[in-house]
């Protein structure tokens, strides 16, 4: 493969991270993750060159890039991109939602929710965004947990699922359920958890 194919299919798969994810520059090109580097310093094309990290998740062009990445949904632990979330591709109302509930942010959870949208867990169902609060603030929060992401994927044209492994001090102390999303107009309009 000549140089400048090279470059060129470097280029073609940075243009083709989705928005809200990213890669690594050795998922970009594994046999040369320098040249990657090379390319986004010098290439004059329109490529979104913040989506693409170092291996462990740090971010190599500094706050305004992590700017950037948080504008999109981009999860983040502390200074470095959440990896494990980060490439599942979900949806930047899916992802502000893990990210939130990561955080016990209520305001920023229930921010990610249409009005009229609905939580059904356990089998019973919260309605509308104040009803979704309760169920936050109460039985969703009432034993002490860890949330690790193990995957995710779209399902339909607007439904998404993830695969969530809870971890704590709740009968049996080890879950593994699916979130599954409905999302209207960017939002969440529905969330299903169950096994």
């Amino acid at each position: 493969m000549s140089h400048e194919a090279r470059v060129a299919g470097i280029i073609a798969r940075i243009r083709r991270i989705p928005e809200g994810t990213v890669r690594t520059y050795g998922e970009i090109d594994p046999e040369a993750p320098r040249l990657v580097g090379h390319v986004l310093a010098t290439t004059h094309e329109r490529v979104p060159w913040y989506r693409v990290i170092r291996a462990d998740g740090t971010i190599p062009k500094g706050q305004r890039q992590r700017r950037l990445l948080l504008s999109e949904g981009v999860p983040m632990r502390g200074d470095r991109v959440d990896l494990d979330r980060a490439r599942l591709n979900l949806p930047a109302a899916v992802a502000g939602y893990l990210r939130a509930a990561d955080a016990s942010d209520a305001d920023a959870l229930v921010a990610c929710f249409t009005k009229g949208a609905q939580v059904t867990d356990e089998g019973r169902t919260w309605r509308g965004q104040t009803e979704i609060r309760r169920w936050w603030e109460g039985p969703a929060n009432q034993f002490q947990y860890t949330v690790k992401v193990r995957g995710g994927q779209r399902i339909g044209s607007d439904r998404y699922v993830a695969r969530i492994r809870l971890t704590g001090n709740f009968p049996g102390r080890t879950a593994d359920v699916r979130y599954r999303f409905t999302l209207r107009g960017g939002m969440i309009s529905a969330l299903t958890i169950a096994p």
